[in-house]
């Protein structure tokens, strides 16, 4: 990496999943900000099946972390799932928005 840069480019922002047929873990390993944030908030909701590992930083700021959680966690969909909402679901739930917010 170039000495003269403080941030990865996109390009270097990657994402990995490992696992093998043996072990039940899989680690996550990524250098993507947005993933970073992804699975630091799903260590804090769920302590007990998502664990930090390693950290990589440069100069002194974090640009990598590793996580390791279960493997059963891993999926893949075969397709997009396109969720369609009734005109009566969308009323249902803007109701329930105004009363999350209070302008009710």
């Amino acid at each position: 990496m170039n000495s003269q840069r403080m941030a990865l480019s996109r390009y270097e922002q990657e994402t990995i999943v490992n696992f093998n047929a043996e072990e039940d873990t899989a680690e996550l390993y990524t250098a993507d900000p947005v993933w970073i944030r992804k699975m630091d908030k799903l260590i804090k909701q769920n302590p007990e099946q998502f664990k930090r590992g390693k950290s990589e930083q440069y100069e002194g700021k974090v640009i990598a972390k590793r996580y390791i959680f279960p493997k059963r966690f891993v999926t893949i969909r075969s397709k997009d799932i396109e969720r369609k909402m009734t005109e009566e679901q969308k009323r249902a739930a803007a109701e329930r928005m105004k009363g999350l917010n209070g302008t009710r």
